[in-house]
């Protein structure tokens, strides 16, 4: 116990500001859409997909894909067709579920550090490339194997806005969803939530 405190009291001091900043500008965005590409890689396949993301504050997206795979989340439910969930799920607070689109949704809102405290991951920054890397990794086994072991977001250093979501399963696949041609901040048809 005391090695994790000591580790959460040396991300504080060396990363909380940083964690702080991302928060606040990410959280001034009210909406926003986006082109997506989705990148599966499991041992011996590799999957790629197109398609489009649509963000409204607080807590509904939309990303479709050209393949016809879709994630929609708004207050009450998940409905989706992408590995192996398919159908449209209730959204309740401490649930399997609600934990996935937090994933998502903490990362458009910049909000690693809630994430982490709610799903008891421990968080790593670093900058690589052009980017501050937010890795946050769980050391607890899940049911089956099934979950994320690691969630990895990846924001400009310019400007601190999300580039990319990376999740890391249990069994090794590596599912990454990234962002571009960005518009903040438009109308976005709340049809699209349904």
């Amino acid at each position: 116990a005391s090695t994790a405190l000591l580790f959460a009291l040396h991300l504080q001091a060396q990363d909380k500001a940083l964690l702080d900043q991302i928060k606040t500008v990410n959280g001034k965005i009210t909406s926003f859409e986006a082109d997506l590409s989705n990148t599966l890689a499991k041992s011996d396949e590799k999957r790629v997909q197109n398609g489009t993301l649509h963000y409204v504050k607080p807590h509904e997206f939309a990303a479709q894909f050209n393949t016809g795979k879709y994630m929609i989340v708004n207050e009450k439910r998940i409905k989706m067709d992408i590995g192996i969930f398919h159908g449209t799920f209730r959204l309740k607070d401490g649930g399997n579920m609600q934990a996935l689109a937090n994933i998502f949704l903490y990362g458009f809102q910049g909000r690693a550090q809630d994430l982490a405290n709610e799903n008891n991951y421990s968080l790593a920054t670093k900058t690589d490339g052009g980017f501050h890397v937010i890795t946050a990794t769980t050391t607890k086994k899940r049911l089956l194997g099934i979950g994320y072991k690691q969630v990895i977001y990846k924001y400009h250093t310019d400007s601190l806005l999300l580039k990319e979501i990376v999740l890391i399963s249990y069994k090794g696949s590596v599912d990454t969803y990234t962002i571009s041609n960005v518009k903040y901040n438009v109308a976005v048809d709340k049809n699209r939530f349904q």
